[in-house]
């Protein structure tokens, strides 16, 4: 008896704490719409990764850019998705072997590379771009980056700059790893961060067992694939079908991403491309959609707008 009035309790508790998390979390940090996300600013249209794909997606209203940084030789943060410069510059060297001063242009077609067989193709060669100059350019937009491989020195790099530019409360960082999110959060805890793919997977199966409600939540973004979409490139390519089709539901269960957003912590998939992969994100209940063609979404937006 005593033990079906303990798990009685426990159930109706964490009912009442899924519905209401405010009674034991605090609310989230996060004070800016995060909607519209360009993916490398914008890669299936312009040069990804560059400031001319910024102030283009800019200009459509994109709410959220979303880039890469690495380090150079000479300690530079560099916005690129790639160590190796073989894809985005067609030279098979690491950009930490490179002075930013010797880094070469970004060719003038690639594959989009979360949509292969699609190409960005533009007249001009750019450059690769610095941080600082991004936030210099862009002083009141949100940016999400992922750090790369480059340790200690990164971190205390993108952080300084962070912080020279006041930009702590509309940056978000983090990594697919779990060891240098968590740097990155001890580094400096004012900057927003997003959930590693650690963390990732573990809320949707803590969900799954009821306790979630109870368990305090660090990110400020859950911004995660759909795996039976986004699994066209990258690692989720290597993954059998069959088991993207099984880790969908978990992911993107919409009970936890309702519960996520009522703690405060903004969701997003990540990277849709087509109209029917943005009404996919918002039957899934998403708060944010990021995608490679910002003006693809500005149509599906549109013609959302027009249905209601």
């Amino acid at each position: 008896m005593l033990l079906y009035y303990v798990a009685s309790g426990y159930i109706i508790t964490s009912v009442v704490l899924y519905l209401c998390p405010q009674l034991l979390h605090k609310t989230g940090r996060v004070t800016f719409p995060s909607r519209f996300q360009a993916h490398r600013g914008g890669g299936g249209e312009w040069t990804e990764n560059t400031l001319s794909a910024f102030k283009q997606a800019e200009l459509l209203g994109v709410e959220l850019f979303e880039l890469d940084v690495q380090l150079t030789r000479d300690g530079e943060v560099v916005v690129c998705h790639d160590d190796n410069l073989s894809r985005v510059c067609g030279v098979n060297e690491n950009i930490s072997e490179h002075l930013l001063s010797t880094l070469p242009l970004c060719l003038r077609e690639m594959e989009v590379a979360c949509e292969p067989g699609e190409y960005m193709r533009c007249e001009v060669q750019q450059p690769l771009v610095r941080l600082e100059d991004l936030y210099k350019n862009f002083p009141s937009t949100p940016m999400q980056m992922d750090l790369k491989p480059g340790g200690h020195d990164l971190i205390s790099k993108v952080s300084e700059l962070t912080k020279k530019y006041n930009r702590e409360h509309l940056t978000i960082w983090g990594a697919f790893s779990h060891k240098t999110t968590v740097a990155c959060r001890t580094h400096n805890p004012n900057i927003l961060s997003f959930c590693s793919m650690w963390e990732c997977s573990l809320y949707p199966l803590l969900m799954l067992l009821g306790l979630l409600p109870w368990v305090p939540i660090q990110a400020d973004f859950y911004q995660v694939p759909i795996p039976n979409i986004s699994n066209k490139s990258g690692f989720l390519s290597t993954f059998p079908k069959w088991l993207c089709q099984l880790v969908t539901p978990l992911m993107c269960n919409p009970l936890l991403l309702w519960h996520l957003e009522k703690r405060g912590v903004r969701t997003g998939a990540w990277v849709m491309n087509h109209p029917h992969e943005y009404r996919t994100a918002d039957w899934y209940g998403f708060g944010g959609i990021m995608t490679d063609f910002p003006s693809r979404f500005v149509e599906y937006e549109n013609e959302r707008k027009k249905i209601r």
